[in-house]
């Protein structure tokens, strides 16, 4: 069965305002209170970093996370950084594949991406 012009219409509006509704449910983590837990329930990746063990961090569901070695890494990355041992939302980042990054500031502030080598992915983090 084809969709008309007005169905394709509110096919595509409905679409673009999931989307929308998705990246907000992703950056107000701390206004609305969620923590690694809850995400995880949902289908997140939630890990403590060997790094930074006082952390624990959140990629999006179905994404996976950036690791050593990966034979098909993503392009880019966005997660929601916790502390761990009180679960308070810390900061959202955002990871580019160290090929793809090409000096593009972080905002806000326009400070440079930093390079975390061993996982190939160049960060910004925004508090």
């Amino acid at each position: 069965m084809a969709l008309t012009k007005g169905k394709s219409r509110i096919v595509l509006l409905l679409a673009a305002g999931l989307a929308c509704l998705a990246g907000l449910l992703s950056t107000s983590a701390q206004a609305q209170g969620v923590t690694p837990d809850q995400l995880a329930a949902r289908g997140w990746t939630c890990f403590t970093p060997p790094t930074v063990p006082d952390w624990t961090v959140c990629f999006n569901p179905g994404l996976g996370r950036p690791f050593p070695g990966n034979p098909d890494p993503r392009p880019s990355y966005t997660f929601l950084a916790f502390d761990a041992a009180s679960g308070e939302f810390l900061y959202t980042g955002h990871l580019i594949r160290q090929d793809l990054y090409r000096g593009q500031p972080c905002a806000p502030g326009d400070e440079p991406y930093v390079l975390r080598a061993p996982i190939g992915y160049y960060e910004c983090v925004r508090g």
